[in-house]
Protein backbone atom coordinates (compact mmCIF):
# COMPACT_ATOMS: atom_id res chain seq x y z
CA UNK A 1 0.00 0.00 0.00
CA UNK A 2 1.28 3.52 -1.06
CA UNK A 3 0.82 6.12 1.83
CA UNK A 4 1.90 8.67 -0.35
CA UNK A 5 -0.87 8.40 -2.20
CA UNK A 6 -2.93 9.78 0.95
CA UNK A 7 -2.15 14.11 -0.96
CA UNK A 8 -5.08 15.66 -2.82
CA UNK A 9 -5.90 14.12 -6.16
CA UNK A 10 -7.08 15.78 -9.11
CA UNK A 11 -9.99 14.05 -10.94
CA UNK A 12 -10.58 14.67 -14.44
CA UNK A 13 -13.68 13.21 -16.14
CA UNK A 14 -14.06 11.28 -13.43
CA UNK A 15 -11.41 9.03 -13.02
CA UNK A 16 -8.94 10.10 -9.56
CA UNK A 17 -5.36 11.35 -10.62
CA UNK A 18 -2.28 11.36 -8.87
CA UNK A 19 -1.45 14.33 -6.64
CA UNK A 20 -0.83 16.44 -9.79
CA UNK A 21 -1.88 20.25 -8.19
CA UNK A 22 -0.25 19.11 -5.36
CA UNK A 23 3.14 18.51 -6.63
CA UNK A 24 2.92 20.67 -9.63
CA UNK A 25 6.16 21.15 -11.41
CA UNK A 26 7.79 17.84 -10.05
CA UNK A 27 5.11 15.37 -12.19
CA UNK A 28 7.11 16.98 -15.49
CA UNK A 29 9.70 14.77 -14.97
CA UNK A 30 8.23 11.82 -16.09
CA UNK A 31 4.61 13.24 -17.51
CA UNK A 32 2.12 15.77 -18.33
CA UNK A 33 -1.05 16.20 -16.69
CA UNK A 34 -3.21 19.88 -16.42
CA UNK A 35 -5.34 20.31 -13.41
CA UNK A 36 -8.56 21.79 -14.33
CA UNK A 37 -10.06 24.13 -12.25
CA UNK A 38 -6.74 24.75 -10.55
CA UNK A 39 -4.17 27.62 -10.78
CA UNK A 40 -1.60 25.11 -11.21
CA UNK A 41 -0.91 23.29 -14.18
CA UNK A 42 1.91 21.40 -15.69
CA UNK A 43 3.12 21.94 -18.98
CA UNK A 44 3.66 18.93 -21.06
CA UNK A 45 7.41 18.64 -22.18
CA UNK A 46 7.47 19.06 -26.26
CA UNK A 47 7.14 15.25 -27.40
CA UNK A 48 4.24 14.40 -25.31
CA UNK A 49 1.71 15.96 -27.82
CA UNK A 50 -1.44 15.16 -25.47
CA UNK A 51 -2.54 16.76 -22.46
CA UNK A 52 -5.62 17.03 -20.24
CA UNK A 53 -7.85 19.33 -21.84
CA UNK A 54 -10.49 19.45 -24.54
CA UNK A 55 -9.04 16.19 -26.44
CA UNK A 56 -7.92 14.44 -23.46
CA UNK A 57 -8.37 10.26 -23.29
CA UNK A 58 -11.77 9.66 -22.55
CA UNK A 59 -12.76 8.07 -19.39
CA UNK A 60 -11.10 4.30 -19.41
CA UNK A 61 -8.12 5.39 -21.36
CA UNK A 62 -5.09 5.87 -20.02
CA UNK A 63 -4.83 9.26 -19.25
CA UNK A 64 -0.50 9.32 -20.18
CA UNK A 65 -0.17 7.88 -23.44
CA UNK A 66 3.47 8.26 -23.83
CA UNK A 67 5.85 9.10 -20.98
CA UNK A 68 8.85 11.16 -21.36
CA UNK A 69 11.57 9.29 -19.45
CA UNK A 70 13.93 11.31 -17.25
CA UNK A 71 17.08 12.34 -18.62
CA UNK A 72 18.69 10.98 -16.14
CA UNK A 73 22.56 12.67 -15.44
CA UNK A 74 25.98 10.51 -15.49
CA UNK A 75 27.55 8.17 -14.51
CA UNK A 76 23.83 6.55 -13.89
CA UNK A 77 23.50 6.42 -17.57
CA UNK A 78 27.14 6.04 -19.51
CA UNK A 79 28.84 3.79 -22.45
CA UNK A 80 27.01 1.96 -24.74
CA UNK A 81 24.58 0.78 -22.41
CA UNK A 82 23.03 4.17 -21.88
CA UNK A 83 22.14 4.00 -25.55
CA UNK A 84 20.31 0.97 -25.05
CA UNK A 85 17.11 2.59 -25.54
CA UNK A 86 18.08 4.82 -28.41
CA UNK A 87 19.37 1.80 -30.83
CA UNK A 88 15.92 0.27 -31.64
CA UNK A 89 12.74 -0.27 -28.87
CA UNK A 90 9.94 1.50 -30.52
CA UNK A 91 6.44 1.43 -28.24
CA UNK A 92 3.58 2.54 -29.44
CA UNK A 93 0.32 3.20 -26.98
CA UNK A 94 -1.97 1.24 -27.34
CA UNK A 95 -5.36 3.35 -27.72
CA UNK A 96 -7.84 0.11 -27.38
CA UNK A 97 -6.11 -1.37 -23.51
CA UNK A 98 -9.30 -1.63 -21.59
CA UNK A 99 -8.55 1.03 -18.43
CA UNK A 100 -9.21 1.51 -15.46
CA UNK A 101 -9.11 -2.10 -14.44
CA UNK A 102 -11.99 -3.10 -11.49
CA UNK A 103 -9.22 -4.22 -9.12
CA UNK A 104 -8.62 -2.00 -6.27
CA UNK A 105 -4.80 -0.93 -5.61
CA UNK A 106 -2.99 -3.21 -8.16
CA UNK A 107 -0.07 -4.48 -6.39
CA UNK A 108 1.59 -6.60 -9.21
CA UNK A 109 1.37 -7.89 -12.72
CA UNK A 110 2.68 -11.14 -14.78
CA UNK A 111 1.49 -12.73 -18.29
CA UNK A 112 0.21 -16.44 -17.44
CA UNK A 113 -1.17 -19.39 -18.72
CA UNK A 114 -3.83 -21.01 -16.87
CA UNK A 115 -5.28 -22.68 -20.03
CA UNK A 116 -2.79 -24.28 -22.63
CA UNK A 117 -1.85 -21.90 -25.33
CA UNK A 118 -3.83 -18.94 -23.90
CA UNK A 119 -1.85 -16.00 -22.28
CA UNK A 120 -3.48 -13.65 -20.67
CA UNK A 121 -2.21 -10.32 -18.26
CA UNK A 122 -2.90 -11.26 -14.40
CA UNK A 123 -3.03 -8.57 -11.62
CA UNK A 124 -3.42 -8.75 -7.98
CA UNK A 125 -4.25 -6.12 -5.33
CA UNK A 126 -2.33 -4.76 -2.18
CA UNK A 127 -3.14 -5.65 1.52
CA UNK A 128 -6.44 -5.89 3.05
CA UNK A 129 -7.91 -7.31 -0.40
CA UNK A 130 -7.36 -10.75 0.22
CA UNK A 131 -6.13 -12.01 -3.25
CA UNK A 132 -8.57 -10.26 -5.42
CA UNK A 133 -7.38 -10.53 -9.07
CA UNK A 134 -8.31 -9.86 -12.55
CA UNK A 135 -7.64 -11.83 -15.39
CA UNK A 136 -6.95 -10.15 -19.00
CA UNK A 137 -6.70 -11.70 -22.41
CA UNK A 138 -5.55 -9.97 -25.53
CA UNK A 139 -8.55 -8.46 -27.40
CA UNK A 140 -10.76 -9.04 -24.31
CA UNK A 141 -13.54 -5.75 -24.33
CA UNK A 142 -12.55 -6.23 -19.86
CA UNK A 143 -10.66 -8.63 -17.43
CA UNK A 144 -12.29 -10.98 -15.44
CA UNK A 145 -12.08 -11.80 -11.62
CA UNK A 146 -10.40 -14.26 -10.08
CA UNK A 147 -9.21 -14.92 -6.23
CA UNK A 148 -5.47 -16.06 -5.28
CA UNK A 149 -6.43 -18.15 -2.48
CA UNK A 150 -4.23 -17.45 0.59
CA UNK A 151 -3.93 -19.22 4.22
CA UNK A 152 -3.53 -17.70 7.38
CA UNK A 153 0.63 -18.15 7.33
CA UNK A 154 1.34 -14.61 6.22
CA UNK A 155 -0.53 -11.01 5.22
CA UNK A 156 -2.71 -10.66 1.81
CA UNK A 157 -0.12 -7.83 1.11
CA UNK A 158 1.06 -9.51 -2.07
CA UNK A 159 3.57 -7.09 -3.96
CA UNK A 160 5.42 -9.14 -6.21
CA UNK A 161 4.76 -11.83 -8.56
CA UNK A 162 5.76 -13.63 -11.04
CA UNK A 163 5.01 -16.79 -13.67
CA UNK A 164 7.64 -19.95 -14.65
CA UNK A 165 6.29 -21.58 -17.44
CA UNK A 166 6.98 -25.67 -17.68
CA UNK A 167 6.55 -28.29 -19.51
CA UNK A 168 3.21 -29.31 -18.68
CA UNK A 169 1.87 -26.26 -17.12
CA UNK A 170 3.24 -23.09 -14.61
CA UNK A 171 3.69 -21.65 -11.69
CA UNK A 172 2.87 -18.66 -10.30
CA UNK A 173 5.51 -17.15 -7.38
CA UNK A 174 3.86 -14.06 -5.02
CA UNK A 175 5.72 -12.24 -2.38
CA UNK A 176 4.31 -10.19 0.20
CA UNK A 177 6.55 -6.82 1.61
CA UNK A 178 6.99 -8.63 4.85
CA UNK A 179 9.18 -11.91 2.90
CA UNK A 180 6.82 -14.72 2.40
CA UNK A 181 6.43 -16.24 -0.83
CA UNK A 182 3.25 -18.17 -1.92
CA UNK A 183 3.20 -20.92 -5.04
CA UNK A 184 -0.14 -21.20 -7.45
CA UNK A 185 -0.75 -23.76 -10.06
CA UNK A 186 -3.36 -23.45 -12.79
CA UNK A 187 -6.43 -25.65 -12.03
CA UNK A 188 -8.74 -26.78 -14.52
CA UNK A 189 -11.76 -23.65 -14.46
CA UNK A 190 -9.13 -20.93 -15.86
CA UNK A 191 -8.09 -19.75 -12.17
CA UNK A 192 -5.44 -20.86 -9.62
CA UNK A 193 -4.84 -23.36 -6.76
CA UNK A 194 -2.43 -22.84 -4.25
CA UNK A 195 -0.11 -25.34 -4.49
CA UNK A 196 2.61 -24.61 -1.55
CA UNK A 197 1.63 -22.23 1.80
CA UNK A 198 3.67 -19.35 2.54
CA UNK A 199 7.25 -19.39 3.47
CA UNK A 200 10.06 -17.13 4.33
CA UNK A 201 12.32 -15.87 1.11
CA UNK A 202 15.16 -15.42 3.74
CA UNK A 203 15.92 -15.28 7.20
CA UNK A 204 15.29 -12.04 8.76
CA UNK A 205 16.50 -9.47 8.43
CA UNK A 206 15.77 -10.82 4.94
CA UNK A 207 12.19 -11.33 5.67
CA UNK A 208 10.22 -9.50 8.97
CA UNK A 209 9.73 -11.38 11.96
CA UNK A 210 5.97 -11.37 11.84
CA UNK A 211 5.38 -12.52 8.48
CA UNK A 212 1.68 -11.11 9.27
CA UNK A 213 3.49 -7.36 9.13
CA UNK A 214 3.21 -5.00 6.38
CA UNK A 215 5.77 -2.38 4.62
CA UNK A 216 7.99 -3.55 7.15
CA UNK A 217 11.69 -4.48 6.83
CA UNK A 218 13.68 -4.72 3.21
CA UNK A 219 10.05 -3.94 2.36
CA UNK A 220 9.75 -6.08 -0.57
CA UNK A 221 8.06 -4.54 -3.57
CA UNK A 222 8.87 -6.57 -6.85
CA UNK A 223 9.88 -9.98 -7.55
CA UNK A 224 10.79 -10.85 -10.85
CA UNK A 225 12.32 -14.34 -12.28
CA UNK A 226 13.80 -15.34 -15.35
CA UNK A 227 12.49 -18.58 -17.77
CA UNK A 228 13.64 -21.43 -16.22
CA UNK A 229 15.51 -22.62 -19.11
CA UNK A 230 17.85 -19.29 -19.14
CA UNK A 231 21.22 -20.37 -17.21
CA UNK A 232 22.62 -17.62 -14.66
CA UNK A 233 23.69 -17.43 -11.25
CA UNK A 234 20.29 -16.02 -10.02
CA UNK A 235 17.06 -17.07 -11.12
CA UNK A 236 15.89 -13.92 -10.21
CA UNK A 237 15.58 -10.61 -7.93
CA UNK A 238 13.09 -9.55 -5.46
CA UNK A 239 13.31 -5.53 -5.27
CA UNK A 240 13.99 -4.20 -1.66
CA UNK A 241 11.72 -0.65 -1.65
CA UNK A 242 13.23 0.61 1.70
CA UNK A 243 17.07 -0.28 0.36
CA UNK A 244 16.38 0.40 -4.08
CA UNK A 245 18.04 -2.67 -4.33
CA UNK A 246 17.97 -6.13 -5.85
CA UNK A 247 18.45 -9.47 -4.15
CA UNK A 248 19.48 -12.68 -6.33
CA UNK A 249 17.02 -15.36 -5.83
CA UNK A 250 17.88 -18.99 -6.24
CA UNK A 251 15.50 -21.87 -5.97
CA UNK A 252 15.88 -24.38 -3.52
CA UNK A 253 16.32 -28.31 -4.24
CA UNK A 254 12.63 -28.58 -3.68
CA UNK A 255 11.51 -25.17 -6.17
CA UNK A 256 11.37 -23.12 -3.28
CA UNK A 257 12.59 -19.88 -3.74
CA UNK A 258 14.88 -17.97 -1.10
CA UNK A 259 17.71 -15.32 -1.31
CA UNK A 260 21.29 -15.85 -2.27
CA UNK A 261 22.84 -14.67 0.92
CA UNK A 262 26.29 -14.87 -1.14
CA UNK A 263 26.13 -12.35 -3.17
CA UNK A 264 25.91 -8.35 -2.11
CA UNK A 265 22.79 -7.03 -3.19
CA UNK A 266 22.62 -4.38 -6.17
CA UNK A 267 22.34 -1.46 -5.24
CA UNK A 268 20.36 0.45 -7.99
CA UNK A 269 21.30 4.48 -8.35
CA UNK A 270 17.71 5.75 -7.97
CA UNK A 271 17.59 6.51 -4.70
CA UNK A 272 20.88 9.00 -5.27
CA UNK A 273 19.18 10.27 -8.16
CA UNK A 274 16.09 11.44 -6.25
CA UNK A 275 17.88 11.87 -3.43
CA UNK A 276 15.96 9.56 -1.20
CA UNK A 277 15.34 5.81 -1.22
CA UNK A 278 11.38 4.35 -1.45
CA UNK A 279 11.56 4.75 -5.06
CA UNK A 280 11.32 1.03 -6.49
CA UNK A 281 7.35 -0.37 -7.00
CA UNK A 282 8.25 -3.15 -9.18
CA UNK A 283 10.93 -5.45 -10.93
CA UNK A 284 9.63 -7.60 -14.17
CA UNK A 285 11.70 -9.90 -16.90
CA UNK A 286 9.56 -10.01 -20.21
CA UNK A 287 8.02 -13.63 -20.57
CA UNK A 288 9.42 -15.79 -23.17
CA UNK A 289 9.65 -14.50 -26.18
CA UNK A 290 11.54 -11.25 -27.34
CA UNK A 291 11.74 -9.85 -23.89
CA UNK A 292 12.84 -12.70 -21.72
CA UNK A 293 16.17 -11.86 -21.04
CA UNK A 294 15.38 -7.85 -20.18
CA UNK A 295 15.12 -6.95 -16.79
CA UNK A 296 12.94 -3.91 -15.85
CA UNK A 297 12.25 -1.97 -12.80
CA UNK A 298 10.11 0.98 -12.34
CA UNK A 299 9.18 3.90 -10.42
CA UNK A 300 6.47 5.25 -8.15
CA UNK A 301 5.13 9.26 -8.09
CA UNK A 302 8.54 10.01 -6.27
CA UNK A 303 10.78 8.30 -8.57
CA UNK A 304 8.83 10.33 -11.49
CA UNK A 305 7.06 6.99 -12.42
CA UNK A 306 9.27 6.14 -15.05
CA UNK A 307 10.63 2.47 -15.97
CA UNK A 308 14.45 1.21 -16.42
CA UNK A 309 16.32 -1.69 -18.28
CA UNK A 310 18.97 -2.84 -15.80
CA UNK A 311 22.30 -3.93 -17.06
CA UNK A 312 22.64 -7.08 -14.62
CA UNK A 313 26.45 -6.45 -14.72
CA UNK A 314 26.60 -3.04 -13.49
CA UNK A 315 23.59 -2.30 -12.07
CA UNK A 316 23.67 0.72 -14.44
CA UNK A 317 19.92 1.59 -15.70
CA UNK A 318 18.08 2.83 -19.22
CA UNK A 319 15.17 4.66 -18.71
CA UNK A 320 12.35 3.53 -21.18
CA UNK A 321 10.17 5.11 -23.68
CA UNK A 322 6.74 3.44 -22.53
CA UNK A 323 3.38 4.31 -21.80
CA UNK A 324 2.99 5.27 -17.89
CA UNK A 325 0.55 6.18 -14.79
CA UNK A 326 0.78 8.81 -12.82
CA UNK A 327 2.44 6.59 -9.88
CA UNK A 328 3.48 3.34 -11.10
CA UNK A 329 3.03 0.25 -8.98
CA UNK A 330 2.66 -3.18 -10.94
CA UNK A 331 4.33 -3.81 -14.46
CA UNK A 332 5.21 -6.75 -16.94
CA UNK A 333 6.03 -7.56 -20.34
CA UNK A 334 4.28 -10.52 -22.12
CA UNK A 335 5.69 -13.32 -24.71
CA UNK A 336 5.01 -10.83 -27.98
CA UNK A 337 6.91 -7.39 -26.31
CA UNK A 338 4.17 -5.14 -24.85
CA UNK A 339 4.32 -3.66 -21.88
CA UNK A 340 2.13 -3.15 -19.10
CA UNK A 341 1.89 -0.53 -16.43
CA UNK A 342 -0.67 -0.37 -13.45
CA UNK A 343 -1.34 1.93 -10.72
CA UNK A 344 -2.05 1.71 -6.84
CA UNK A 345 -3.77 4.93 -5.92
CA UNK A 346 -5.43 3.25 -2.69
CA UNK A 347 -8.58 3.43 -5.24
CA UNK A 348 -11.52 0.97 -5.73
CA UNK A 349 -9.96 0.91 -9.62
CA UNK A 350 -6.91 1.11 -10.91
CA UNK A 351 -5.02 2.96 -14.05
CA UNK A 352 -3.65 1.08 -16.32
CA UNK A 353 -1.01 1.27 -19.53
CA UNK A 354 -0.16 -0.89 -22.36
CA UNK A 355 2.35 0.17 -25.04
CA UNK A 356 2.82 -2.22 -28.04
CA UNK A 357 6.65 -2.47 -28.54
CA UNK A 358 9.33 -4.16 -31.03
CA UNK A 359 13.27 -4.19 -31.06
CA UNK A 360 14.01 -5.84 -27.34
Amino acid sequence: MQPYMTLPVARVRGCALAPACALGGFLSLSFAIGCRGSERTTPPPARVERSVGADAPARGEPLIPEAAPLALPSPVLTGAWAARDASGLRCAWDRTFPSPWHVPEASAAAEVELRAGIREILVVSDSGRRGASMVWSPGAAAPRPITLELDALASDDMEGMAWVAQTGGGHLYTLTSSGAVRRYAPDESGAFVRDRDAYRIGPPPLSCPDLSAVNCGKNWEGLCLRSRGRTSRCAGYVASKTETALYCVVYGSEGELTIDRSRAPMHLALGRLFGKEGVLSDCAFGAEGPAEDVLLVTTNIYGGSATYAVDESTGRVAPLDVSTTPSNEAIAVDSEGSFYAFMDDNGEQSIAARSTCTGW
